[in-house]
């Protein structure tokens, strides 16, 4: 009988652990899901900087951050530099880099305020344990409940075909659906200026300056009555100089 209970003991015991570790396989897989699911989500959008528990934000473009969901890798502006690193996902768990600031950065010099900025919002984001996506917010948590609240913005499609274009250094009145003001612009620097009566998202030009952009053109589906059927992006700032007027 000893023999017999005891015998019983350890096929209870030992099904009570194969139902716990089963459990526990169960949660795992479940975070993995869930972590894969919102890794995608992530790595499908900017994200843009809108409220640091604790500070104002800086003055100027707001701080971006962005995922890289096939190299495993976030990248994100912090007022003066870029930042990069590895992050990982799990269930609602999120971690950048290795917890210490272990982040490669541009070597940008910068005024002092900038640089200030960048090592506060690196150092909070090293501290980042959690997350939470909900839409078109984004906030992350450190372990002492500090935060930072991100806004969702369109990411153009890897694959979306890139074009140069110049930008005049002089605006002109046009007319759309009302009154407006338009870029000109032109393909090559032999062409005459042409009004582009649209605007190009991320491109904040300033008076005086002709640039030349890298721009991702897009198809946009289903255009209001009175909006654009293609949305230009601005990839890169290729050159830019002064025009006396």
């Amino acid at each position: 009988m000893s023999f017999t209970f005891k015998a019983g003991g350890v096929l209870v015991g030992l099904t009570a652990m194969m139902m716990s570790a089963s459990s526990a396989d169960a949660r795992d897989r479940r975070g993995a899901i869930q972590g894969a699911k919102s890794a995608h989500q992530l790595a499908a959008q900017h994200w843009d900087l809108v409220a640091w528990s604790g500070r104002k934000l800086p003055q100027g473009k707001p701080l971006r951050l962005d995922f890289d969901l096939v190299r495993g890798q976030f990248s994100s502006s912090t007022g003066c530099n870029r930042a990069a690193g590895a992050y990982r996902v799990m269930d609602n768990a999120i971690r950048f880099g290795d917890g210490k600031s272990g982040f490669a950065t541009t070597l940008m010099a910068c005024p002092g305020d900038a640089m200030a900025v960048e090592r506060a919002y690196t150092g909070r984001l090293s501290s980042v344990t959690r997350y939470t996506l909900a839409g078109d917010r984004l906030v992350l948590r450190t372990a002492k409940g500090e935060t930072l609240m991100y806004q969702a913005a369109h990411k153009p499609a890897a694959n979306a075909p890139r074009k140069f274009i110049y930008v005049s250094a002089e605006t002109r009145p046009c007319t759309g659906v009302g009154p407006m003001t338009c870029l000109q612009i032109r393909e090559k620097e032999s062409d005459p200026w042409e009004l582009f009566y649209g605007g190009i998202v991320d491109f904040q030009p300033e008076p005086g300056i002709e640039y030349r952009l890298r721009i991702i053109e897009e198809k946009v589906a289903n255009p209001p009555a009175d909006g654009s059927s293609i949305r230009w992006t601005l990839d890169q700032v290729v050159e830019q100089r002064v025009v006396k007027p």
